[in-house]
């Protein structure tokens, strides 16, 4: 084969290849722009769609400067469309793509805006059932098992839960009915009802009402006992206690249980419950006084203040008839404490032990009269008496900023 002969066929064919390559690309075209909110910044992420005359579509994802670019397209008419989150979809925009075009196709999105749907039915009926009042919270099963053991801390976390109110002590506590009565261990509550309409016409003040419904008897013989412990073990050493290297003493042992059962089956039945709470606490005292030598000496230490417990509970459920049924309860609290008063500047002579007994005998009889109409009878008779003695009978000297106790 000629060398020469075949050179120039090369070549021009190598002359059409380029010819051809350089008509195609100059056949090609591009898009681009920027999307942007209505201030005019620009939106990171937005999704741009390009659909040509065929409904093949291409997407682009803006960068971080808001732009977003389509290339080699073939000359035509396309839709651009583009959306982001928060911002409304953008309407289809029909854009004229040639290969002299320079021109950007800018989009612009407007914010989203939120929509509410409420529905109103002006035929929904009026309902007294107790059920389905909103301002009411009901705690029962889990959610007792969840709240404080002792009754103090119980107390003070259902006022919490109540919410403000008139007056120091916050939301009224009612047990089965009544007011006054001492908190029930939680082991014999049945069920909670905190009811935070301060105008509800139950309500003698305008605070939230605590509504306590203790567990009645059972038809089967049932019990539970419960125990806790807890000591100052784990506890840190007070950095105050300046007077001793140990811990300040802190114990406290919870220990109870309840009894139910028939009494007449399917007539009456019983409930009883019996807890003791035994808390040795302490109170830090930090005084400046004087030892026997008559030198100024800092007094930091802890000192035991033990406190003691005791709740009794019997109740008795009674069907007289069909429409009728009495509830009897009884209920027995003691409660002791050493050492009161002895915090601060008060010293351990200044401290006083206090005593007090509270018993309550609660009937409740609830009559059905007609299908629409209950009424319920409430009876209640409290006794209680407090003592307290101190420490010390001898006079006591109080010298500000320094120690308060007996001299002598």
């Amino acid at each position: 084969m000629n060398i020469r002969k075949l050179f120039p066929c090369l070549a021009t064919l190598l002359l059409v290849v380029g010819l051809s390559a350089t008509v195609f690309a100059q056949g090609r075209a591009s898009l681009r722009g920027v999307v942007s909110d209505e201030f005019g910044a620009s939106i990171v992420g937005a999704t741009v769609t390009l659909t040509d005359a065929a409904g093949t579509q291409k997407a682009a994802t803006t960068t971080a400067d808001g732009t977003y670019s389509f290339a080699g397209l073939a000359p035509g008419k396309y839709k651009v469309h583009a959306a982001a989150t928060g911002f409304a979809a953008s309407e289809d925009t029909e854009v004229d793509v040639t290969a002299a075009r320079r021109e950007p196709a800018n989009i612009t999105l407007k914010i989203a805006a939120i929509e509410t749907q409420v529905k109103v039915n002006a035929d929904t009926p009026l309902s007294t059932d107790t059920n389905n009042n909103a301002n009411q919270q009901v705690l029962s099963g889990k959610d007792l098992d969840a709240l404080p053991d002792d009754p103090d801390e119980l107390a003070a976390a259902l006022q919490a839960l109540a919410g403000p109110s008139v007056g120091p002590s916050g939301g009224q506590i009612f047990i089965d009915g009544f007011s006054g009565s001492n908190m029930p261990p939680k082991e014999s509550i049945r069920e909670i009802r905190i009811n935070q309409n301060p105008f509800s016409p139950e309500n003698d003040q305008p605070s939230a009402r605590i509504d306590i419904l203790t567990r009645p008897g059972t038809d089967k013989l049932r019990g539970g006992a419960n125990l806790s412990f807890t000591d100052e073990s784990l506890d840190s050493r007070n950095p105050f206690a300046i007077s001793s290297s140990k811990r300040a003493p802190y114990q406290v042992r919870r220990f109870g249980g309840n009894l139910s059962g028939p009494i007449v089956k399917k007539k009456a039945s019983f409930f009883l419950e019996l807890n003791r709470n035994e808390t040795d606490d302490n109170e830090l005292v930090r005084a400046t006084i004087l030892d026997p030598a008559l030198n100024i000496v800092q007094l930091g230490e802890g000192f035991l203040v033990p406190r003691r417990n005791t709740n009794f509970g019997p109740r008795v459920d009674y069907a007289i008839n069909s429409r009728n049924t009495l509830i009897a309860r009884y209920n027995y609290f003691h409660s002791t404490i050493k050492n009161n008063g002895v915090n601060g500047f008060s010293l351990p002579t200044r401290g006083y032990d206090v005593a007090s007994t509270n018993q309550n005998v609660q009937l409740t009889e609830t009559a059905v009269i007609n299908a629409f109409t209950i009424n319920e009878t409430r009876f209640q008779f409290s006794h209680g008496r407090s003592e307290s003695q101190g420490n010390s009978t001898i006079p006591t000297l109080n010298v500000s900023g320094a120690f308060n106790g007996c001299v002598g």
